[in-house]
């Protein structure tokens, strides 16, 4: 709402306007959409099934196409990424549940039956997306569902040791000579070397001319753009507002992107000046209340069942606060993480529900 008040003000394309629209309902959409699902359906652990045979079925998908790629092709890093893809975070959530126990009790004998053939499938797979946000987001995720990502003594030392071991690797590598052009797994380390400088500290005397050093800072370059925009509005007031539905980043030149040169483009990859550009302060700080309610659900009391669901829920919402400096957040055109996140509150719904019930038939017995 604010975006579209936000944007009467600014000439924009009804295109870009419906666009803009299509991608901020997007994510309301499938919440609401995994929500009824689950509320309907008599199976309710339904979810939990088709989130890991979809991910079993995807991963043997990549682990076929990997075997016929590397009889093809000489090994490469980049290429197996620009090929094969460059992320699979359904892949992600159903290895991170496998390696959870108390996530089993939502699990059919079959799945039982078969986890460990299951966990080695999807693991593989995993290795190969040659990720640094899946590699981070399952820690994250893995730390949350055991109930560890909550201020708490054991919460605090998991955190505490997490990030300890984030800071020394970074730093380790900072003193690596790693080549960008690498082709194997030397590649992948240099692209985890320059994450902090690539998301964090743009370089604004870049040459645009050299892309080289444009494509590392590139997370931060296109967000400082995007600051610029909103900063070059009338009485500053596109900091409270944003510039609305349709609004454009201007890059400041032609950058060559997916095979085609753009100067004005409609989305960042870093979720919170996103966010900031197209609704301002007020509509950061509504996403990032969304955010915290969502994290905090792992602190809410409920019977076995109700507290893995809230500990899922909070994981989901960590993962999105990683994810909104990285590749936009719940605003990510290709995830439909935010339909599981409904399905879960449905889910949460239910048993917290029936836990009620059974409560209130003891008391009437």
């Amino acid at each position: 709402m604010i975006s579209f008040a936000s944007g009467l003000f600014y000439d924009a394309k009804l295109y870009d306007v419906i666009k803009d629209f299509s991608f901020f309902l997007k994510p309301i959409l499938f919440i609401v959409l995994g929500f009824l699902l689950i509320s309907r359906i008599t199976d309710k652990n339904f979810i939990f099934r088709a989130l890991i045979y979809t991910a079993v079925i995807s991963a043997t998908i990549h682990l076929v196409e990997l075997l016929i790629f590397t009889i093809n092709h000489p090994f490469s890093v980049n290429r197996i990424r620009g090929d094969l893809g460059r992320d699979n975070f359904i892949e992600l959530f159903a290895l991170v549940l496998l390696f959870v126990k108390s996530t089993r009790v939502f699990y059919s004998e079959a799945i039982l039956k078969r986890i460990n053939i299951f966990k080695f499938i999807l693991l593989v797979s995993f290795v190969f997306y040659f990720s640094r946000t899946m590699v981070i987001s399952f820690f994250i995720v893995i730390i949350a569902l055991n109930g560890y990502a909550k201020i708490s003594s054991r919460g605090l030392i998991y955190i505490t040791i997490f990030n300890l071991l984030t800071i020394a690797l970074f730093t380790s590598l900072q003193f690596a000579d790693l080549k960008r052009e690498s082709k194997g797994v030397e590649g992948f380390f240099y692209k985890i070397k320059m994450a902090p400088s690539e998301i964090f500290s743009p370089d604004i005397d870049i040459n645009t001319k050299n892309h080289r050093s444009l494509w590392d800072h590139w997370r931060a370059y296109e967000a400082l753009k995007a600051i610029e925009g909103i900063s070059d509005t009338k009485y500053k007031l596109g900091w409270l507002f944003g510039k609305g539905l349709g609004a454009q980043v201007d890059l400041g030149f032609e950058a060559p992107l997916d095979g085609k040169k753009f100067q004005y483009i409609p989305i960042i990859h870093n979720g919170y000046v996103y966010v900031i550009f197209k609704s301002g302060i007020i509509g950061l700080i509504i996403y990032l209340v969304f955010l915290l309610i969502t994290y905090m659900q792992s602190y809410k009391q409920g019977n076995y069942h109700v507290s893995v669901i809230n500990n899922f829920i909070s994981g989901i919402a960590l993962f999105f606060m990683l994810t909104s400096l990285i590749i936009t957040g719940i605003y990510n055109s290709s995830d439909i993480i935010v339909f599981i996140l409904g399905g879960l509150f449905a889910l949460q719904f239910y048993y917290s529900n029936q836990h009620q019930t059974n409560e209130d038939r003891h008391i009437r017995n």
